[in-house]
């Protein structure tokens, strides 16, 4: 009996009707690997026949014979294991029928554990490779994935009601494939994920999922500034207003002024000597020219190579002095940043109205792109959502599809993102469990 304790403790079976004997444990190979397997045997006497019902009395029931099944756990040491059961047999004289014991520890018909279930979909919640998981888990990939898509139905969504706000955007799927998605700005959940980002495949899902009522409720949708999701969405969204995401309005003039600074600096890459190192100046300190301005340090000086020991501030004024064209764009990058830090609408406005004839192509095109979504940059001023939740989904997606060497069925890799968002790991539960009790 003590044998059958501590092998159930180690193998975290709580059934106590499955028996270990002395030297159950065996070294062998199996599938070409050198794998451990355990002999028990699983016996009881049952209450009934499952068959028709009737009671186990004066040996209705008989035990009859049994059946090996050869059972996956999870990997003990370094092998994979296998729990050889011997499963007892039982026959009903009432009805002659015959069946064969059962145990909590796998399902009826199935050879893997559900211990090996729960640390697939454990896995899964973590970026790792489909690949990966199998070979520690000691079951094909193929099983992996069924196991992960019967999983991700429990989170797959069956509203038909859409929440207030929404966020849209697209990570890249497949080379030359992007995939859309959008998610409750609110609470950062993933609402759905599409396979293509097309404006027929946007109407047609949200047409045929949700109803013109269940749309009309939706006040905002923060967006980037794609066209296509502009003009779609007064479509879909009667009553919905247009947020122009804050981050992209900063990363369009951002790299306006950087294409700038290239432009210059490349025209700076001749022969003369004078022009090399103001290249050069231009290279190294890129980042300083893309820098708020309210950031810049004016009392305290650094040394700085090629300067030598400057003020952060008068290392930028002799950058720009290298330049008009990029002078002029850099003050009109820290006007419009300025603006929008502190939230003024109508400065930017008045910003956008000026008519700038120094300032670099690149930047004019920024300065119009601008002023095209004037009217829902506005509501970026009025409202506090932004699309930083989702860019942040999107970035763990990245994360995921790298480590998984990509995907090639699309169904595949959504219930696997769902899982990965939806399903918190095991240590995770464990940390949430243990701070709820203290």
């Amino acid at each position: 009996m003590p044998t059958s304790n501590d092998m159930r403790k180690i193998l975290d079976i709580q059934d106590k009707n499955i028996v270990f004997e002395d030297n159950c444990v065996e070294y062998t190979r199996f599938k070409g690997r050198k794998c451990k397997m355990i002999k028990g045997r699983l016996t009881y006497i049952p209450q009934e026949c499952i068959k028709c019902q009737i009671p186990n009395e004066q040996y209705t029931v008989y035990a009859n014979g049994t059946q090996i099944s050869r059972i996956t756990l999870p990997m003990s040491g370094v092998h994979p294991t296998y729990l050889v059961l011997k499963k007892q047999r039982f026959k009903c004289k009432n009805c002659g029928a015959s069946f064969t014991a059962k145990t909590p520890v796998v399902k009826e018909n199935c050879f893997i554990s559900n211990y090996v279930k729960a640390q697939i979909l454990d896995k899964s919640s973590m970026a790792q490779s489909i690949k990966d998981i199998s070979v520690q888990t000691c079951v094909s990939s193929a099983t992996a994935q069924r196991m992960m898509n019967e999983q991700a139905k429990r989170y797959q969504s069956t509203d038909t009601w859409l929440p207030k706000h929404l966020s849209f955007d697209e990570f890249k799927y497949a080379k030359g494939t992007l995939a859309f998605e959008y998610i409750d700005a609110k609470e950062g959940k993933i609402l759905d994920i599409l396979p293509s980002r097309d404006s027929r495949t946007i109407k047609n899902h949200f047409i045929s999922c949700y109803s013109l009522k269940s749309r009309s409720i939706v006040e905002t949708i923060t967006v980037d500034m794609n066209a296509g999701y502009v003009n779609l969405i007064p479509t879909l969204f009667p009553n919905a207003k247009i947020i122009i995401d804050r981050f992209h309005i900063v990363q369009l003039i951002n790299r306006s002024l950087n294409r700038t600074r290239i432009t210059i600096m490349n025209r700076l890459h001749t022969s003369d000597e004078e022009d090399m190192k103001k290249n050069r100046r231009l290279k190294r300190f890129w980042k300083k020219i893309l820098k708020k301005e309210s950031e810049l340090s004016y009392t305290t000086y650094h040394y700085y190579t090629m300067f030598g020991l400057r003020l952060e501030s008068a290392l930028i004024d002799e950058l720009l002095s290298y330049d008009a064209t990029l002078k002029e764009t850099y003050e009109v990058y820290q006007a419009i940043l300025k603006a929008i830090d502190k939230n003024e609408y109508d400065e930017l406005v008045d910003l956008l109205k000026n008519d700038y004839p120094l300032i670099s192509q690149a930047m004019k095109t920024s300065l119009k792109t601008l002023r095209k979504h004037l009217k829902h940059i506005k509501n970026t001023f009025i409202y506090p959502y932004s699309n930083g939740k989702i860019e942040g989904i999107n970035n763990k997606i990245k994360v995921l599809n790298r480590v998984a060497y990509g995907s090639r069925n699309f169904t595949n890799y959504k219930n696997r993102i769902l899982l990965h968002f939806n399903q918190k790991p095991q240590h995770e539960q464990n940390e949430k469990t243990l701070s709820t009790a203290a």
